[in-house]
């Protein structure tokens, strides 16, 4: 168990300092590119939305765990066939790598959250004690994203369209995801579409308690549990019926 963890931390490490090398701004890319995103939002639609109150907050509360997502899952994709000559070359659990991606990036999650919760206090953020439960419910986020993680790594061994086909429908997710928009801007008609939005539940449970400044419903944490342990039971099962074959196929 030692021996499994001292790798996790050593692969984690490496992506770490890899990502990092030969860089100035060093984690603060991880904040700077939702910021980035945030002023694009600001611009264009500040005036649609200048009747929601502390609309900065409102959108960062969405984007920073969006990020964090994406990231997670782009660069998991690709992470099996990256470190083939590892895999090949040392006897080492294949599930480490798309592991220790997952959670080299929940690393940057955290430095931006701190960020976050320091700079947001000027946009109308409250500090208050339900704010301890991001923990448990960034937990929920990770076990979601591993799961989605897993199912990607290991389709594209086999199929390399797999990493490009998500690349380029990740846009279409962010976007019927209400992050940059308020929920209510959604007709009645079409709300069913972001019901079936897996990551709809947990961008609202980080936002009842980062935006709306509450503990959010059991009915959300519910929910939220849910969704993460059928998703990461999901992607261990594709994971697991897939993994003898890694070698041949890389």
């Amino acid at each position: 168990m030692k021996s499994a963890i001292r790798r996790i931390y050593a692969l984690s490490k490496r992506n770490v300092i890899l990502r990092y090398k030969n860089s100035i701004a060093g984690f603060l890319w991880g904040f700077l590119k939702p910021l980035l995103y945030l002023l694009i939002f600001i611009v264009i639609f500040s005036s649609q939305f200048s009747s929601d109150e502390h609309y900065v907050l409102y959108a960062t509360s969405g984007l920073i765990f969006w990020f964090f997502f994406a990231n997670v899952t782009s660069q998991s994709a690709q992470n099996i066939i990256s470190a083939s000559g590892l895999i090949k070359a040392i006897n080492i659990p294949v599930i480490f790598f798309p592991l220790a991606e997952m959670l080299s990036e929940l690393f940057n999650l955290f430095l931006s959250l701190i960020v976050f919760l320091i700079v947001m206090y000027w946009f109308g953020m409250h500090y208050h004690p339900g704010l301890i439960l991001l923990l448990p419910a960034i937990f929920l986020f990770s076990l979601f994203s591993l799961g989605v993680t897993l199912i990607l790594s290991s389709l594209n061994v086999f199929l390399r369209d797999v990493g490009i086909l998500w690349n380029t429908i990740q846009p279409a997710i962010f976007y019927l995801t209400p992050i940059a928009y308020p929920e209510s801007m959604i007709p009645e008609k079409f709300k069913f579409v972001i019901s079936w939005n897996p990551i709809y539940y947990f961008i609202r449970l980080f936002r009842e308690m980062l935006y709306l400044h509450k503990a959010p419903d059991p009915d959300l944490w519910i929910s939220c549990g849910i969704i993460a342990i059928f998703m990461y039971g999901l992607g261990l099962f594709v994971f697991n019926r897939l993994k003898n074959q890694f070698i041949t196929a890389i």
